[in-house]
């Protein structure tokens, strides 16, 4: 026995989404251009190719690699997105908004000023 593949069935995954969506096998087959059989069969499997998955979860507007993933150990590795420039880009946005609001500031303090008469 492999260790962690006992909890990842896919099939089960598929007809919990099915059922929630209430889709029916002819339906499904419809929108990944196959036929309702392979449809059950998909359902009945432990395992099923990432490719047709993949189809899968468009069709039915549904990530089921995020739900495999939920499944494993939380100490498990992931790629990460450049997150060193999402930090970038955040941080330059939020010096943006800071001068931003620096002007903005300045600019109601003159206005409020000028209703006073002070100005």
């Amino acid at each position: 026995m492999r260790i962690g593949l006992n909890n990842i069935h896919t099939g089960i995954l598929l007809t919990k989404v099915i059922k929630e969506k209430h889709i029916s096998n002819p339906a499904l087959g419809k929108m990944i251009g196959r036929i309702p059989l392979s449809v059950k069969q998909y359902k009945q499997k432990s395992t099923m190719q990432t490719a047709v998955l993949a189809e899968i979860c468009h069709a039915l507007q549904h990530n089921f690699f995020s739900d495999m993933a939920d499944k494993l150990p939380q100490h498990f590795t992931k790629n990460q997105p450049n997150t060193d420039k999402i930090n970038q880009e955040k941080d330059a946005l939020i010096a943006q908004l800071q001068e931003e609001n620096k002007v903005l500031k300045i600019q109601n303090d003159i206005l409020l000023e000028i209703q006073k008469g002070k100005i």
